[in-house]
């Protein structure tokens, strides 16, 4: 990995009768993501086999590349997600600079 590299690893609970939304919105999530971000180096979703959770694994080339990430997409598509969902873990691998600090405590407090 590369020193800036930023990694972060989230878990994710899906509320009952809300997992063919979930994987509509990660989908248009992730096909949006490969499309208009060229420094998202991964981004994948695993969700468990009774469709109840979710992990993502999200690595970007360097901290820019994450707020980028929050400031576009994510800011369309996660209010969504959130509204159907709720974040169990969150963990940020790397050296994230003091403003993914700030930026990844609002998403920990919003959902």
């Amino acid at each position: 990995m590369d020193n800036n590299q930023i990694h972060i690893r989230a878990e994710i609970t899906i509320e009952e009768g809300k997992t063919e939304e979930f994987k509509k919105l990660i989908q248009d999530m992730s096909r949006t993501v490969e499309a208009n971000e060229p420094d998202t180096i991964e981004y994948r979703f695993y969700i468990n086999g009774s469709e109840t959770k979710c992990i993502v694994h999200e690595t970007y080339r360097n901290s820019k590349a994450a707020i980028a990430h929050n400031d576009g997409v994510a800011s369309q598509i996660l209010p969504r997600i959130f509204g159907i969902s709720t974040i169990t873990r969150f963990d940020i691998y790397g050296n994230p600079s003091r403003l993914i600090h700030y930026v990844t405590q609002k998403i920990r407090y919003f959902t």
